[in-house]
């Protein structure tokens, strides 16, 4: 017993440790700022707390199952249900594009500008793919 004790106390505090989920803005402007700041791309979801696709897609993120890390992407999580961040999402990416199902998510370069966008849920495999292919579009900008 006072092994497992300490086993489970050094797996706690080790750097082997279960990794922490990233940390999500709700501003979308604050975001793509931060995103220009700090050179990263952005990572933008609108949905609802209890919407299920929308906590699907945060799992696949908080959880590492797709390419949405803190070092690369800077991450924000838009309450479809405030008005004002609702419609400063609409504003910078015309929602009338995406379809009607939660979440809607945009990938976005270091300037805001969109290179992906979705609406619904997207397996992890397809979400991947969307993602590398946004990824090798940033790239090709900056050159």
């Amino acid at each position: 017993m006072k092994t497992l004790a300490l086993l489970c106390f050094a797996l706690l505090f080790s750097g082997s440790a279960i990794a922490e989920a990233p940390a999500w803005a709700n501003d979308v402007s604050k975001a793509i700022s931060q995103a220009g700041k700090e050179k990263k791309l952005g990572f933008i979801l609108m949905g609802r707390e209890a919407c299920g696709n929308c906590q699907a897609t945060r799992k696949l993120v908080n959880e590492g199952t797709v390419p949405v890390t803190a070092d690369t992407f800077v991450i924000a999580d838009i309450n479809v249900d405030d008005s004002k961040a609702s419609a400063e999402f609409e504003k910078k990416f015309k929602k009338e594009k995406f379809g009607s199902t939660l979440p809607f998510v945009v990938i976005t370069d270091s300037r805001g500008k969109a290179l992906a966008s979705y609406s619904g849920f997207k397996d992890a495999a397809t979400l991947t793919a969307m993602i590398e292919e946004a990824k090798k579009k940033a790239g090709a900008a900056a050159k």
